[in-house]
């Protein structure tokens, strides 16, 4: 049975209104899942709050800007940041409130938490812990955080394809968020990894389609979304080796590309030289922190 939409976008394109709307939702899961979030006892408490972090850029997220702008805006200050090694150490230690997940751990995270959201629970990806009153429980703001991001640079318009590229643990929460808002949508996905493409292709009732087949496919119509979920265009490193997909022959005049990266890459110029909408990964990363504020200062900002 096909699920009814469901749209963060707001009637009157407030982008701000869309923003607390993918927040609003978020909390709600949280809510319904038994969550009540609560403060280590061995921190300052009140606006004070430690926040953990666990990847191999943990370090430089605990230090970024838009998550300390979204903390500050919800009168959370951080009373310290600690990155972590690994998922064991994380999740023993009881001294932070909330954790940021980041590659590669958000699966093996989600593996390890009893209590988790109905998002982590349909992706299998957690990229927030927030210390509950019963203990941690893994939270997925970027399904909320994507899909505000898709229905932005759509900007209203209902794809009747959308074109997935990676199969890692982003494209997951990528994947959700499309089924959400456009359900009846056609979905595909590519990827290298032919196992997790299977099996992402399975969860989420979408074809999966091998790289050097997109050409024809896209061919005949090209998808009006494109989303790139992999690391290649993360940094100048990335972009050395050959992407694996002909992205220029999936581009159209007028349709719309969004790449999870934050970096202006080569990717991004060639969807804008072709007349495509473009957004980076910077807008979704605002939801995210937005989300994980929120759920420090228990009401969405």
């Amino acid at each position: 049975m096909t699920e009814s939409p469901i749209s963060l976008l707001d009637s009157g394109g407030d982008g701000a209104a869309t923003v607390r709307n993918a927040v609003a939702r978020c909390l709600d899961e949280v809510t319904r899942a038994g969550v009540t979030p609560g403060r280590s006892t061995e921190t300052c408490g009140g606006s004070f709050a430690v926040i953990a972090g666990i990847g191999t850029t943990a370090a430089g997220a605990l230090r970024g800007a838009l998550l300390h702008d979204a903390l500050a805006a919800a009168g959370v200050e951080p009373a310290d940041t600690m990155p972590f090694p690994d998922p064991a150490m994380l999740l023993t230690d009881r001294s932070w409130d909330l954790a940021l997940v980041l590659s590669p751990w958000k699966q093996q995270v989600a593996e390890q938490l009893a209590t988790r959201t109905d998002s982590a629970v349909r992706t299998g990806v957690v990229d927030t812990v927030v210390r509950g009153t019963g203990g941690p429980a893994g939270v997925n703001t970027n399904t909320w955080a994507a899909q505000a991001a898709m229905e932005t640079v759509l900007g209203g318009r209902t794809p009747d394809t959308v074109l997935v590229l990676g199969s890692g643990g982003s494209s997951n929460s990528v994947a959700l968020g499309c089924r959400r808002a456009w359900p009846e949508a056609r979905l595909i996905g590519s990827a290298r990894n032919a196992g997790a493409l299977a099996a992402w292709a399975a969860r989420f009732g979408a074809d999966a389609v091998a790289p050097g087949e997109l050409k024809a496919l896209c061919a005949e119509q090209a998808p009006a979304l494109i989303i790139n979920t992999t690391t290649w265009g993360e940094t100048d490193t990335s972009e050395k080796d050959p992407f694996v997909f002909d992205f220029a022959e999936l581009t159209r005049p007028g349709n719309c590309y969004f790449d999870l990266n934050n970096r202006v890459s080569a990717l991004q110029t060639t969807a804008l030289r072709s007349g495509m909408n473009v957004m980076s990964g910077t807008f979704m990363q605002r939801v995210t922190n937005t989300c994980r504020a929120a759920l420090l200062s228990a009401s969405p900002r």
